[in-house]
């Protein structure tokens, strides 16, 4: 086991105190991408931490302390909100996920930290749906979907949320400072799978997806599949909560996103001190924490301790890619089929919550993976060893605290700021398909 320095991350928790990057300049290396302040500072937008597209001029915007989910209409933030909730923003906690499900009605899936009162106890991490009212410009009609773990945190508490085709939802939890199985703790008496730690892959209901990974098991005769409990043996219980997982192992994240050509899902990972993480998702995946950080051969016991889910065999998967000085990896974007143009069909962006840089990567062919010989020569380990190498992929600097990056359907791309509510379009100089607008 990997020993990792007891420190946390300086992502949402301490995003305000980049107030040294406030007056720097966005700057791209590819000077044909322009950006643009499209929610400027001071237009009152508060600690945003992630947006989602109702239609090309039309985004919602989440504020982390204040519950509020705020829309943005033909670049301009709006008055008002279009829901407050109450939520407890301690450190990591907060207003952290939303995804929209186009169709009549529209439908907004939001992550919070829900609290009795504004700023009170935290009660859950919970995603719930709700219907947009176009008319008010307001959500409505909330129903739960997802109550997960919220104690003991503050911190590791995830809240991305994504759709993919099928129109199932993927969410993530970090792990809470738990330290239990799912995070491949293997000494006797470990707490058993307990939702932290995870990506859950659920119908819009809640339900476990069809296809999902891992089958429920007995508690203690773990090879015995189940449907419920009264399918074990007396005294054990079906560890039914397993089905809703896609993949376990993981510390925290403040990125996914699905390739738009391949329908894989990718993810960043936070390291404690080192080793923040890029990977590609498969259905099942253990991501190695709190054993593994980084490329399994800097382990030197390998594999032979980490926790395996019953009856799935070994899954952990190496990392994409690495850095070894932490950034606080967030946002996850393939610019594919943008205005950035064809050359960036086989790029995947990564933000970075630490000092607002934009890293480029290569993909290979099949998308599987990072195309190693177009990497630098010190990368193609697939480990930034410092700063310095790094800044060998990045494309864009200056942007604060970044907390998102999405690909509008405009096809430019989004950066969200928390450290100083902002929020930039980058656009290439690829004419937009006017058929998305419905002109032919």
């Amino acid at each position: 086991m990997i020993n990792h320095p007891s420190r946390r991350l300086a992502a949402l928790a301490i995003a305000l105190l980049a107030c040294a990057a406030a007056g720097r300049a966005q700057t791209m290396s590819d000077l044909l991408l322009a950006v643009t302040a499209i929610v400027p500072q001071g237009s009152g937008l508060q600690q945003p931490t992630t947006m989602a597209f109702l239609s090309a001029t039309d985004f919602l915007v989440l504020e982390k302390a204040t519950g509020r989910v705020r829309r943005v209409l033909n670049d301009t933030l709006q008055a008002g909100f279009a829901l407050a909730v109450s939520v407890n923003s301690a450190s990591e906690r907060g207003l952290l996920g939303i995804a929209v499900l186009q169709g009549a009605p529209v439908r907004v899936f939001l992550y919070y930290t829900e609290a009795a009162s504004d700023g009170g106890t935290a009660i859950a991490n919970r995603v719930y749906r709700y219907d947009w009212n176009p008319g008010p410009g307001t959500l409505t009609n909330p129903l739960l979907v997802l109550d997960l773990p919220v104690d003991p945190g503050p911190n590791h508490d995830g809240g991305i949320v994504v759709l993919d085709s099928q129109g199932r939802l993927l969410t993530v939890i970090g792990d809470l400072n738990h330290d239990g199985q799912l995070q491949n703790n293997i000494n006797p008496g470990a707490t058993p799978p307990d939702d932290t730690g995870v990506i859950l892959r659920v119908n819009q209901d809640g339900t476990a997806a069809a296809g999902n990974p891992f089958s429920p098991y007995c508690s203690s005769t773990t090879t015995q599949t189940c449907g419920a409990t009264p399918d074990c043996p007396v005294g054990q219980t079906c560890r039914t909560q397993v089905a809703r997982y896609y993949a376990y192992g993981v510390r925290n994240c403040f990125g996914m996103a699905i390739d738009p050509a391949t329908g894989a899902l990718w993810m960043s990972e936070n390291g404690p001190g080192t080793m923040d993480e890029l990977n590609r998702i498969d259905a099942g995946v253990n991501s190695g924490w709190n054993q593994i950080m980084g490329p399994d051969i800097l382990d030197p016991q390998g594999i032979g301790d980490l926790f395996h889910m019953p009856n799935a065999g070994i899954t952990y998967s190496d990392p994409e890619f690495s850095w070894l000085d932490t950034v606080a990896v967030t946002g996850v974007v393939f610019p594919f089929a943008t205005t950035w143009g064809p050359t960036y069909n086989s790029r995947v962006l990564v933000a970075d919550n630490n000092i607002g840089n934009i890293y480029s990567l290569p993909l290979n062919a099949g998308r599987t993976g990072l195309d190693v010989p177009a990497l630098p020569g010190n990368l193609q380990d697939l480990v930034a060893q410092n700063q310095t190498e790094a800044n060998q992929v990045r494309i864009g600097q200056g942007f604060g605290a970044i907390t998102d990056l999405k690909k509008g359907p405009d096809d430019h791309i989004y950066v969200v700021d928390i450290a100083f509510g902002r929020i930039f379009r980058i656009a290439g100089p690829a004419p937009v398909e006017l058929q998305q607008f419905g002109i032919e």
